[in-house]
């Protein structure tokens, strides 16, 4: 199988099998393409890295395709690149499909945020949504996301300073910021989380001493939790949002989130079927995360390449089959 590259050069290109357990790692020649031999039939994802310094800024030209080999024979394809500036603070790891299928624990969900600038950044304000699972009419034709939660982190957004995020540092946000392994096997360790997620309005704990971002919509009662399958997580500034009204599909009425595109920072869409319809806009996340991750697995999705954002989870993001709360697998 051969791709070229549009950026000629040296580039690393990485193929993971999508119907089986199989990955490979190469690197281009000068003239940009790239050969693996001896595939099992089946689906591919085939991703092209480049790095290239232009001034302060570090500039990451990415792609990827999706290659079916059918058995012998020669496949080739050319894969696309786009470039990235690596300059933003970003989701970087989501932890959700739960740790023990014997207890059926999923209490220790976190998501993780990550500063790739050189600059300090606030997260004053902002918000994380757990995303509403209900598409209505062209998702490319509406101008912003639902959340069926929302909770924010105090202070004035975009313009607070009280709650800095230095260049290069992590984030971890968990649903209860105790040792989960104290109450089920497999489960992870989130005593040393940075914040965590409190609803005021319900029965929810508040672990003493961790700060927290806290539930903004008065008819939620519960903690912030996300599917262990399929859902989306997003990150806004939380300079506008408003709370509507709906019927549900049996009928009851209930509330929901609304945040302007223009406010979205960040977004990850996660399924384990990759067959599923999308349920975020492709203007915020234009694939999937965690494709073929196991409810009670302990597994998370976290970035293959730290810092880099190409608004699609397909390439953006790998799934590790343990987290990595506060740090990256990469390293």
């Amino acid at each position: 199988m051969q791709g070229e590259p549009a950026v000629i050069g040296s580039a690393k290109v990485s193929l993971s099998a999508r119907t089986h357990e199989y990955s490979a790692g190469a690197e281009s020649g000068t003239d940009g393409t790239v050969e693996f031999g001896g595939l099992p039939a089946g689906e591919y994802s085939v991703f092209a890295r480049r790095e290239m310094p232009i001034g302060a800024q570090k500039k990451v030209f990415t792609g990827y395709a999706d290659i079916f080999v059918e058995g012998t024979g020669l496949v080739s394809d050319t894969l696309y690149v786009s470039t990235v500036t690596v300059n933003a603070l970003m989701i970087n790891e989501i932890y959700y499909c739960g740790s023990n299928y014997a207890s059926f624990y999923f209490y220790d969900q976190y998501v993780e945020l990550y500063n790739s600038s050189e600059d300090t950044l606030y997260l004053d304000g902002c918000i994380l949504t757990r995303n509403f699972p209900t598409v209505e009419g062209d998702l490319e034709e509406i101008d912003h996301v639902r959340a069926i939660y929302a909770f924010q982190f105090p202070g004035t957004p975009v313009t607070g300073r009280e709650h800095p995020i230095a260049p290069g540092q992590y984030v971890v946000i968990a649903a209860d910021a105790v040792d989960h392994s104290r109450y089920s096997a497999n489960a992870y360790d989130l005593s040393g989380a940075d914040w965590e997620f409190f609803n005021p309005m319900g029965s929810d704990y508040d672990v003493p001493g961790v700060p927290n971002v806290s539930n903004i919509d008065p008819d939620r009662t519960t903690d912030f939790m996300i599917n262990l399958s399929s859902n989306g997580v997003v990150l806004a500034t939380g300079e506008e949002w408003y709370i509507e009204e709906y019927i549900n599909s049996s009928g009851y009425p209930g509330t929901r989130v609304t945040l302007p595109l223009y406010t979205i920072i960040d977004g990850v869409e996660y399924t384990s079927n990759s067959d599923n319809t999308k349920e975020l806009t492709m203007r915020v996340d234009a694939g999937f995360a965690g494709v073929g991750c196991a409810k009670y697995s302990g597994a998370a999705v976290e970035r293959r390449e730290v810092g880099v954002d190409t608004n699609n989870s397909t390439f953006d993001f790998v799934l590790i089959p343990r987290g990595t709360p506060g740090y990256t697998h990469v390293q």
